[in-house]
């Protein structure tokens, strides 16, 4: 009799008694990403200033660098985001590797119109801010975290 009483309700077989918890955890992920996609295009904004000293020329290959990399991770965010947390793992997982083929397709066709349409551009201001606007959310992570185990330490 406890046995029974032990055993999760089955009378809803499709809906999972975590539904909340994933949503919750979807909505936090969602936010997470869209906070470090705001600071790859803030950085990207940034460090394009800071390189007009050397130019209009690497300012803007750099801008060109660092929107290639932002807006092929918003276009990734986007994919992967417009599918419900509740569905299958397989699912979700066939659509973040499907969105990470198309995200590289996505890069490498805005590459090709990078090099084709902008002239005079810089290579090197462009292919370098395209990399450090990838390690952006690693800094933005590292940084946060250690804001948060300050915050944790006063209150403490």
């Amino acid at each position: 009799m406890q046995q029974d009483q032990q055993e999760p309700d089955h009378e809803n077989p499709g809906e999972q008694p975590d539904t909340q918890r994933l949503d919750d955890l979807n909505q936090a992920s969602r936010q997470q990403v869209f906070r470090f996609i705001k600071a790859q295009l803030l950085t990207t904004l940034v460090l394009s200033a800071i390189l007009l000293i050397f130019g209009r020329v690497v300012a803007y290959s750099s801008l060109a660098g660092g929107l290639i990399a932002t807006l092929a991770n918003v276009w990734f965010a986007i994919k992967v985001f417009r599918v419900k947390s509740t569905v299958a793992a397989e699912t979700l997982l066939t659509t973040f590797y499907v969105g990470e083929i198309y995200k590289f397709i996505f890069t490498g066709a805005m590459f090709v119109v990078a090099f084709v349409l902008i002239k005079p551009i810089s290579v090197i201001a462009l292919l370098v801010t395209y990399f450090l606007i990838h390690m952006t959310p690693a800094v933005v992570n590292v940084l946060s975290n250690k804001t948060f185990d300050n915050l944790r330490d006063k209150e403490s």
